[in-house]
């Protein structure tokens, strides 16, 4: 039988963990909830520091950085402990109450914005209530069995479950949600998952998306937007980064958030007379007080990395930066 350990955190949590289990896996089964995103490594959500203790690796640990690594940082979700350990790792209490289920699901409607961008809206049984918290994410489980990831475009309120998808090159969903998708069609659900989700912590929220990372952007302003109990004097800011314009296939319309939306084109086009570069930059460059914000970033994996460095080194506290990185399969 495989040995048990004792896993401590800063925040005072104890509990016993086989040592062939992950870290994350084991908080889970004893229902607490630390940081985590896409369970192989690669997202780096479930990020932290390892205080005491030594850890084996069940898998690699593919978006530790060197410096990372010689700080101690581990990533809960690719380890499991060798000794008894202490991590510097927070439960979330927001999230005992969100129940990961598998469902069936049906295509309501396809709405084509570009030959590489759709939104979809599923429709789940009249009878099954599904509780998630906006900015979270469902694996899809589509044709033959293929799974995949889409973060929820919509408010928890909502009867429906919206997703934004980008078509990939020679991807297996691709081919199904470009060429073969159609109405009414059933497919299972599971989820939700990720803890990517709004915590009220600052006065000043600036949001940062490229491409189909704005849907749990939009998910959660669209929360946002429909709560009377936020304070007056907090203020929001949308960074939203693409490639090209007619990329940008949602505009945001949050008059009593007094919403500051700043489009950010990456290349240059000779219709696009906006913003040009990157969301990271745009940011510095538009003098926002980093210290006194909180940060909450969705897209690829390059632009968080690169943004969560160029915001620590302009003052930023690590723990009020949020992030999903959407990560290849």
């Amino acid at each position: 039988m495989t040995e048990e350990f004792i896993i401590k955190t800063s925040s005072g949590l104890s509990y016993k963990a086989h040592g062939d289990i992950s870290i994350l896996e084991s908080s889970q089964q004893r229902g607490y909830h630390f940081e985590y995103g896409c369970h192989n490594g690669q997202c780096g959500a479930c990020k932290t520091t390892l205080v005491q203790g030594e850890i084996v690796e069940l898998q690699g640990q593919r978006s530790l950085s060197d410096e990372d690594i010689q700080a101690g940082k581990i990533l809960t979700c690719c380890c499991a402990p060798k000794t008894d350990i202490l991590i510097d790792a927070e439960d979330l209490s927001a999230l005992k109450d969100i129940e990961i289920k598998t469902l069936p699901a049906r295509i309501q409607s396809i709405i084509k914005y570009s030959e590489h961008i759709i939104e979809i809206d599923l429709r789940l049984p009249p009878s099954v209530s599904f509780r998630f918290l906006e900015g979270q994410y469902i694996d899809v489980i589509g044709p033959k069995g293929v799974r995949r990831s889409y973060s929820i475009g919509n408010s928890a309120d909502k009867k429906i479950i919206k997703l934004f998808i980008k078509r990939l090159e020679l991807g297996v969903m691709s081919q199904y949600w470009f060429q073969e998708a159609k109405e009414n069609d059933l497919l299972r659900i599971e989820g939700p998952k990720g803890s990517f989700f709004f915590r009220e912590l600052k006065k000043h929220i600036v949001f940062l998306a490229t491409g189909t990372g704005i849907a749990p952007v939009k998910s959660i302003l669209d929360m946002l937007f429909m709560r009377k109990n936020l304070s007056g004097d907090m203020t929001f800011s949308l960074y939203w980064g693409n490639r090209e314009p007619k990329d940008f296939f949602w505009q945001p319309d949050y008059e009593s958030l007094a919403l500051n939306y700043t489009p950010v084109l990456s290349r240059k086009h000779p219709d696009w007379h906006g913003r040009q570069g990157y969301i990271q930059d745009a940011i510095v460059e538009d003098g926002i007080e980093i210290k006194d914000t909180q940060f909450y970033a969705c897209g690829s994996l390059r632009m968080i990395e690169s943004a969560h460095k160029k915001l620590l080194a302009h003052g930023l506290d690590g723990k009020y930066f949020h992030s999903d990185a959407f990560v290849s399969s």
